[in-house]
């Protein structure tokens, strides 16, 4: 059997097209104000207390205030080009003087090796080997230098 909304004795049950209407707007409203936030946010963890290294003022002051670290106390001139030998562990700078230096990578720092004077100009590009074990410029002067990383032989 089919039920009917309408009770045996009483009035219908049934809802006119006003109150349709009415109830549709009211549900879009709730359901609109909790699409302007989307879902929750995940509950706010404590932030974590950082750790404060013993004279980090005087750390942070020292620091060059340049954007970039560009000026070597060992070059005369700014750093154009640094390289890593990754095999032979050995660190490459070059200046825009010209100048190209050698340094050994040792645990805990670096060792001055060699240095010379590879330009007239300045170095626009330099290279270094997959093994490592040579070292190449090239320079505003028009000339490309081959170095042997390991005897420093140029």
């Amino acid at each position: 059997m089919a039920e009917t909304n309408a009770a045996p004795d009483g009035p219908s049950n049934k809802r006119s097209r006003s109150q349709l209407e009415e109830e549709s707007q009211e549900n879009d409203e709730v359901s609109s104000s909790e699409d302007d936030y989307g879902p929750a946010l995940p509950t706010a963890q404590p932030k974590k207390k950082r750790r404060k290294l013993p004279y980090e003022k005087l750390y942070i002051n020292a620091l060059p205030a340049s954007p970039r670290y560009s000026k070597s106390l060992m070059h005369k001139e700014q750093l154009s080009f640094v390289v890593v030998t990754p095999q032979t562990d050995f660190l490459i700078t070059s200046s825009i003087d010209g100048v190209v230096k050698f340094w050994k990578k040792m645990a805990v720092s670096v060792e001055f090796v060699k240095e010379f004077r590879a330009h007239l100009g300045e170095i626009k590009s330099v290279n270094a080997s997959a093994d490592g074990r040579s070292f190449a410029t090239a320079g505003a002067d028009k000339t490309v230098k081959i170095f042997d990383v390991v005897t420093f032989g140029m």
